[in-house]
């Protein structure tokens, strides 16, 4: 089709795909069926008919909800920005996909801080906003951009710490569209060290992921992109009511390649891209995350795509990766469709001491629910109830937690659509939709939004997670699409445990596995920050206890293979164990 004659705009599946997605009665999804096979853009706006809220407050959540859960306290907390996405008129992709988000011990203090990627001016035609980071004084926050460094400039999206220096302290790096900017943590001031160090791509970046693939013990960086956009590519596409809006990305055909970065050490990296195999086919990459998902002790890669198959990259052991999604069952969805994949959260889904992936999607297709059976994955959407409640809006941030604190994982999706629905609320953003709660009903994950108290109803982005206020439940930051940062703290009451799992110089041993046992059941978390879309979490490890009254046995397993143990630790207790006292075969510490 050429792109000078006006093309509908929706990103969307293909006809076919719509149509058999839909076309399965209300038996298994949400909405009432039509008399033929519903767009995604249909099922999008009766999913924002049936969810607006009468009432949108001044911050953008859903006025009159009844108690719940979460609570919007960023003005109360001191977190004050708006996202600049450079909207100006021309419907450039670019605009749509930031910001993400993330969560940083700048200082060391134990409290954690919060950092937002920045926006503003694609080109030169305006001004850059830059991005911003806020200290936490015990649940007060204060602008500490300027003190700290963290004002990087660019329009920014991705968001991923780590102590990639071994020095002890947290550490960031941040994708732009342009150059990726890796910054050094020298005692609470963040240096950009990008050039330096090697670390060179330039391209319209994603989402970021530290990760030691070799296992010498650095943490590597993986660097997704989303395309190869330049100023004036963009085709000029229309909806269906005729007026202008954004293009499907399948209209643009300008595939990125990714990047790996080995640590070397020193501060310095190298890019093993081509030597290590990870550009074996073209990419779209929106949303990224390492796991061990073969068990075989080496780490390998999910690597969300839009509208292109999904990547698996599975460790060699020698430097190298495979790409076997297709063969892993994982590239497409259970129809042969290529998702429109975005968030990515990964935790044991069903108890079987596997991780399984959740990818959140487009309008009109289900979220996709991949559970894991040793390296192979098979489509659980509908089994698990996704595909129920997930087909209405566009999901972007994304993330499973127990929230409540009962013992079984709950999860958070941060929506807003890429595409205008055909009627338009007067005052209202055409592509802000209301995001979701949902959790576990013992068999399958339902809607549980109308539990939640405040949910976004912006354009909802990156998505990241973190006890911000050490209550003991964890709590949602999240960055919205030309809209403001929101804070959600969780009001949950019940019985938690937190485990805190560190290196040997101190900082977060990500990577690691932390398995807790109450009475015969076992839990299982790993020490990840960096998963959901464009953002990094607190990377403790969270249980919720439900109705525990001891947790009988706690492991942790570091990625070198060392081993640390206890027994017997009572509820509302936060553990943190050293690398140390593992080789020395003591126990950590506690505090209630």
């Amino acid at each position: 089709m050429s792109s000078s004659s006006p093309q509908p705009a929706a990103r969307s599946a293909l006809p076919t795909y719509a149509a058999a997605a839909l076309a399965v009665g209300a038996g298994v999804w949400a909405f009432a069926p039509l008399e033929r096979a519903a767009t995604p853009r249909e099922v999008g706006e009766q999913f924002l008919a049936q969810h607006a809220p009468e009432v949108r407050n001044a911050s953008g959540g859903a006025g009159g909800a009844a108690r719940g859960l979460f609570e919007d306290v960023t003005a109360r907390a001191g977190v004050e920005f708006v996202h600049d996405n450079a909207q100006r008129g021309e419907f450039r992709i670019p605009e749509q996909m930031g910001p993400g988000v993330g969560w940083i011990d700048i200082e060391g203090d134990g409290d954690l801080d919060l950092f937002v990627a920045g926006g503003g001016a694609l080109a030169d035609e305006g001004a850059l906003q830059t991005c911003r980071l806020w200290r936490n004084d015990g649940g007060r926050f204060v602008d500490a951009t300027a003190e700290c460094g963290a004002g990087v400039r660019g329009h920014a999206y991705g968001v991923a710490v780590a102590d990639w220096d071994d020095d002890g302290d947290e550490d960031l790096a941040v994708s732009r569209l342009g150059t990726t900017v890796l910054l050094r943590n020298d005692a609470g001031r963040l240096v950009d060290v990008s050039e330096g160090a090697g670390v060179r791509d330039s391209s319209f970046g994603s989402s970021l992921c530290f990760f030691d693939y070799d296992r010498d013990g650095a943490l590597d960086l993986y660097v997704g992109h989303y395309m190869d956009w330049r100023a004036g590519v963009d085709p000029k596409c229309n909806a269906p009511s005729g007026a202008r809006d954004y293009c499907d990305p399948t209209r643009y055909q300008l595939f990125a390649n990714n990047v790996l970065y080995r640590n070397l050490g020193g501060g310095r990296f190298e890019d093993v891209s081509e030597r290590a195999g990870i550009r074996s086919a073209p990419s779209q990459t929106l949303g990224v995350l390492a796991h061990d998902f073969d068990g075989d002790g080496w780490v390998d890669l999910y690597v969300a795509e839009d509208s292109v198959p999904a990547k698996l990259l599975m460790n060699q052991r020698d430097g190298t990766f495979r790409e076997s999604a297709l063969a892993a069952g994982c590239a497409f969805d259970a129809r042969g469709q290529a998702i429109a994949g975005m968030g990515v959260a990964c935790e044991d889904i069903d108890s079987d001491g596997q991780f399984d992936l959740l990818v959140s999607n487009i309008r009109g297709q289900s979220h996709l629910a991949l559970l894991n059976g040793g390296g192979r994955f098979r489509d659980s959407s509908t089994r698990l109830g996704v595909a129920r409640w997930s087909m209405g809006p566009t999901g972007f941030g994304l993330v499973l937690f127990d929230a409540d604190l009962d013992g079984e994982l709950d999860g958070y999706v941060a929506n807003g659509a890429v595409a205008a629905p055909t009627q338009v609320t007067p005052g209202v953003s055409p592509y802000a939709e209301r995001d979701q709660f949902f959790g576990w009903d013992g068999e399958k994950f339902v809607d549980r939004s109308a539990e939640a108290g405040f949910v976004g109803t912006l354009v909802g982005r990156g998505l990241a997670l973190a006890d911000f206020d050490e209550d003991g439940d964890l709590d949602l930051a999240l960055a919205n699409n030309g809209g403001a940062l929101q804070l959600l703290r969780n009001g949950a009451e019940g019985a938690w445990l937190t485990v805190d799992v560190r290196t040997l110089k101190g900082a977060p041993a990500l990577g690691a596995l932390v398995e807790v046992r109450c009475g015969e059941r076992w839990r299982r978390r790993m020490v990840r920050a960096q998963s959901s879309y464009l953002s990094s979490h607190d990377p403790r490890a969270h249980f919720g206890l439900g109705a525990a009254t001891n947790v009988d046995e706690v492991r942790v397993t570091w990625p070198d293979g060392a081993r640390w143990s206890k027994l017997d630790v009572a509820p509302r207790t936060r553990l943190r164990v050293s690398r140390a006292e593992a080789s020395a075969g003591s126990n950590a510490g506690a505090t209630r």
